[in-house]
């Protein structure tokens, strides 16, 4: 019995130790050659790109080529452009001025009301435009990148609000905000209003908590200042920790899985003018191994 035993073992360590074999994919694409002007496949704008698959094989990604979608750029990374702020203001009620500061500062020890108040805030107020009445006003954009070290720092933007008691005091509402790390191929949002609604961290006032705070929603942020008795108010509204070089991989389409039948091709709609590589990556692959083919075109569209 032992030596059964033994042997059942054996032939199932061996038989579990051996990897399931992986076929190198058997994938072809093609493209009308009428379409073909030297090495670049030529298109107008509206006109439906059309690839024709041959062979078989078990998944398809594929990439266009468009920003944030390319296959050059599927490994996410570190990379710092261009940092740029913008939004748009407007002040309401009341005549009281400087009541709004646009604060920076990559140095931020903490979120509790002691390390923001003490922190070393640069004031970027007049790097853009703010409001003055109840019209709206753009910022525009400012170019922040001098306010990071380089592309591993991090950056917190707040806006600061002072209304005195005596008059009056101002409401304030900030909406289209936008931190961007725009690089030459492609921007990263790095904060807006409507994606960041949870994250931002607020105070009704250091020193007094009960007068008016700003309330963030999806749509904007606002302060609703008080009646000219209403008590001198500082209120703060801060964005989450920016990281400003943090640059995600870019993403591809889902063509194909392994359990769906084999395509005959893949049609695409280029939505503007411009110069593509566009890439189809076929892979077969098990838990223990993966192998793939990767197919490129040169795709020009004009107007």
């Amino acid at each position: 019995m032992k030596k059964s035993l033994i042997l059942i073992l054996a032939v199932c360590a061996a038989a579990c130790s051996k990897k399931m074999e992986v076929d190198t994919p058997d994938f072809r694409v093609a493209m009308d050659p009428a379409h073909l002007v030297a090495d670049t496949f030529t298109y107008r704008l509206g006109d439906t790109t059309r690839f024709q698959f041959s062979g078989s094989i078990g998944n398809i990604a594929f990439y266009s080529g468009e920003a944030n979608k390319s296959y050059a750029g599927r490994t996410a990374g570190y990379r710092l452009g261009k940092l740029t702020l913008k939004f748009s203001s407007k002040a309401e009620f009341g005549t009281q001025t400087n009541t709004l500061q646009v604060l920076a500062t990559n140095k931020l020890s903490g979120l509790d009301s002691s390390s923001v108040v003490n922190a070393s805030w640069t004031n970027i107020s007049t790097r853009g435009a703010l409001a003055t009445s109840a019209t709206v006003v753009p910022y525009g954009t400012a170019d922040i990148t001098d306010l990071v070290g380089n592309a591993n720092d991090s950056l917190f933007i707040a806006f600061k609000y002072s209304g005195v008691t005596g008059s009056t005091q101002r409401t304030w509402t900030i909406t289209d905000l936008a931190v961007n790390n725009e690089l030459p191929e492609k921007t990263i949002s790095l904060s807006t209003i409507g994606s960041d609604v949870a994250y931002w961290t607020r105070y009704g006032n250091v020193w007094n908590p009960t007068n008016a705070r700003w309330t963030p929603s999806a749509t904007d942020l606002k302060i609703t200042g008080g009646a000219a008795t209403a008590a001198t108010n500082t209120s703060w509204i801060i964005t989450k920790p920016l990281y400003v070089g943090r640059v995600p991989g870019d993403v591809s389409v889902g063509v194909k899985s392994i359990n769906e039948p084999d395509l005959a091709g893949y049609a695409y709609l280029y939505p503007a003018p411009g110069v593509y590589k566009a890439t189809f990556v076929a892979f077969n692959h098990t838990l223990d191994e993966e192998k793939r083919t990767i197919q490129e075109f040169v795709i020009k569209v004009i107007p």
